[in-house]
């Protein structure tokens, strides 16, 4: 491990512990001259229904027209998660292709890969980019929950969204302490046996006065072996370290809320340089990756005063990856950094008694800048360039006797992408996306939903300016990356129409039952691919033998399809299922995408019993075939994969604060690959947690 990342851990561990400390003793000799009480007070509400992912205002999921899935801590904590596929793997229509090593995991969403989802932390954009890499690194101990809106949205978060939006939400203290708690802290520790990893973790947090809270929290995963395969084979080169930690601090004076987040990610292991393949002897490199984040938001609400509820978040991100291939020791260095600020406001009318406006209006801008070295010089692979982006958005919530909700939005985007040391070097051009979507609560129980949405996707810069060699082919022969600095927006237009059902006291007390139901059409243009154009004579870009590669707008398409889910839940028990189809077409030739996931099922049932504070969870994930695959493309075999999930987690006695979590992935060690990936996936996975919080 360089010393770069020796030196920013041993930091970082010594001001969380240094922190840590000087908090406790704050707060342990404080204790007794501040209130039990407040503790409760300003313990946050349950948000496992409510999203601001669709409108960026609260709302509950099933009022929105939009198709949103919520995981909320419950279901991270239970699912022992250990990367973000472990978060997101039971959704309708998302798919996570890239292979087993989180490196290089990619979700597809309604058959948009990752290059065309947006990724939030905490509200902030995470733009990083590269090829066959993941685009966010977090640890999913540190969420409170993730939204997933599937469907364009460029309407309200701008650039990128084609495919949807995958919104994290990380923890506050509040989500942590309990009743009449001042402070706290939690240890943790967990196994997974498919590599043999070792999970242990702790948080400290509490309360200061009325008005501050503060959560400190770090972890650390130790991938020891190779991920173990459903044939007993193993993935060579996928072990690795990592560590994680967040900082968060609230402060909320009157109406007024400040928060501030640092949080950080570290890794490092033998692997290939394209994580998504089998290692070579040529390939290996010696990886450390560092994420960090950096967040502050201002808020202002004032039950009294409807027209002025201002937001603003001002955020930093930057992604470094060092790379040292083992064979020659080439050093290859890939920096990557976004800093944004969004401004928006919330104005409410009451029109009469019977219809209401919400308005929403702001502004975003953000700056994307890449670097790339290759032994200290410039790596025309990975090109120096920047990207800034501006956006004005306006969204009118209209609701007319509480029984019907339209909302119309606009939005304007600006981008200008340049880049050093290319004769064309720069890329500018303007959207102006639309959406209206409505909802129709035909009875106090059954809902009409239904939209039309459009989204637009900026080239980034890797697609616009990269140069140099994109493979070698023998003696005196390469394939040259040409920039292609005209390419044109994707954009996306989106049809969709569903109903949503949510009943109450059905069959016993306080049961629940909750079905929805969405078809959509969406219709893409000027889709970015790569044209790779191999030859053995000199052509325009090359002089000599081996051709070229360009990004260029090849296609346009139509990606189709529905996903129904249903939910039963009562005091002891709960079910459920979920069905998701998407067809994809190139409407240039009408030959399929390969893009699209397969059909796939997920069933669902538990056990509670509250005496005992025992939880008992069983998933079936049943996929089909994908033989619907462009021509030379490979076709995927169906699977079906069975999960267990046990939690006891007391509630009062000597045991309370005690949790233990145990479960089984793939319980029938099924040997499978999902479509899109080239790497097979993990066998039987027998997972451990174990925390305490006192």
């Amino acid at each position: 491990m360089p010393f770069r990342l020796k030196h920013s851990l041993v930091i970082s561990g010594v001001h969380f512990l240094t922190i840590t400390s000087a908090l406790t003793l704050y707060t342990t000799a404080h204790a007794q001259q501040i209130s039990p009480s407040t503790g409760q007070e300003l313990a946050s509400a349950n948000l496992q229904e409510i999203t601001v992912t669709a409108t960026r205002t609260s709302r509950k999921v099933n009022e929105v027209p939009e198709s949103i899935s919520v995981v909320d801590t419950e279901q991270i904590r239970t699912r022992q998660a250990a990367d973000i596929s472990d978060v997101l793997r039971y959704l309708p229509n998302v798919e996570l292709g890239g292979g087993p090593r989180n490196l290089g995991l990619n979700p597809v969403i309604r058959g948009m890969g990752d290059g065309r989802i947006l990724f939030l932390l905490d509200g902030a954009r995470q733009d990083f980019n590269r090829g066959h890499n993941a685009r966010i690194f977090t640890d999913p101990s540190l969420l409170k929950r993730v939204d997933v809106m599937r469907g364009p949205a460029s309407t309200t978060w701008g650039s990128g969204a084609l495919g949807g939006v995958i919104s994290f939400t990380t923890l506050d203290a509040t989500d942590l302490l309990r009743p009449d708690e001042r402070f706290g802290v939690k240890i943790r520790g967990g196994f997974q046996s498919m590599n043999e990893q070792y999970i242990p973790g702790i948080s400290a947090y509490g309360l200061l006065g009325e008005q501050f809270d503060y959560l400190l929290d770090f972890s650390y995963r130790n991938a020891a072996s190779d991920i173990r395969h459903g044939d007993g084979s193993k993935l060579q080169h996928s072990r690795f370290e990592s560590y994680a930690s967040l900082a968060k601090f609230n402060w909320t004076p009157g109406d007024h809320q400040f928060m501030f987040s640092a949080q950080t990610f570290d890794q490092s292991g033998e692997v290939p340089s394209n994580s998504q393949a089998a290692a070579t002897p040529n390939t290996l490199v010696d990886r450390d990756t560092e994420q960090r984040n950096y967040t502050l938001r201002y808020r202002y609400e004032n039950a009294n005063n409807t027209w002025l509820n201002p937001e603003v978040l001002v955020y930093h991100n930057t992604t470094y990856s060092l790379e040292k291939r083992l064979f020659d020791r080439r050093r290859d260095e890939t920096d990557f950094s976004t800093t944004g600020v969004n401004a928006h406001n919330s104005s409410r009318l009451n029109l009469s008694e019977f219809a209401t406006q919400l308005f929403t209006y702001g502004v975003d801008y953000y700056h994307n800048e890449a670097k790339g070295k290759r032994n200290g010089a410039i790596r025309p692979e990975f090109p120096r360039g920047s990207t800034d982006v501006v956006g004005i958005y306006l969204q009118d919530e209209i609701t007319l006797w509480d029984r019907l909700s339209l909302t119309p939005g606009v939005r304007w985007d600006h981008y200008d992408s340049q880049a050093d040391g290319i004769a064309t070097s720069s890329n500018k051009n303007n959207r102006v996306n639309f959406k209206l979507g409505g909802a129709l609560r035909v009875t106090d129980w059954f809902s009409i939903i239904g939209g039309y949405s459009e989204a637009f996707r900026a080239p980034t810069l890797s697609e616009l300016f990269t140069t140099g060699t994109h493979f070698s082919c023998g003696p005196g022969c390469a394939n040259l990356f040409t920039p292609n600095p005209n390419l044109k927006p994707e954009t996306a237009f989106n049809k969709e129409i569903g109903a949503r059902i949510q009943k109450s006291d059905l069959l016993y007390a306080n049961d629940q039952l909750t079905v929805r139901g969405a078809y959509f059409h969406n219709k893409v243009k000027d889709f970015v691919d790569l044209m790779v154009d191999f030859v053995f004579y000199p052509i325009p870009g090359n002089p000599g033998r081996g051709g070229t590669t360009s990004s260029d707008n090849v296609h346009n398409a139509v990606l189709e399809g529905f996903e129904i889910e249903a939910n039963y839940a009562m005091k002891y028990a709960y079910t459920g299922f979920s069905y998701a189809q998407t067809r994809g077409y190139n409407r240039t030739d009408g030959s399929v995408l390969s893009n699209v996931q397969p059909d796939k099922w997920i069933v669902l049932a538990g056990l509670n019993w509250p005496t005992y504070d025992l939880s008992l969870g069983w998933r079936s994930s049943i996929v089909s075939a994908q033989n619907r695959v462009p021509t030379g493309g490979t076709p995927t075999p169906g699977y079906t994969l069975h999960d267990l999930t046990l939690t006891w987690s007391p509630q009062s006695g000597p045991a309370k604060g005690f949790r233990l979590d145990f479960g089984i992935d793939n319980l029938t060690d099924k040997d499978y690959r999902r479509h899109l990936n080239v790497l097979k996936d993990p066998g039987r996975n027998y997972k451990l947690a174990v925390s305490y919080q006192f």
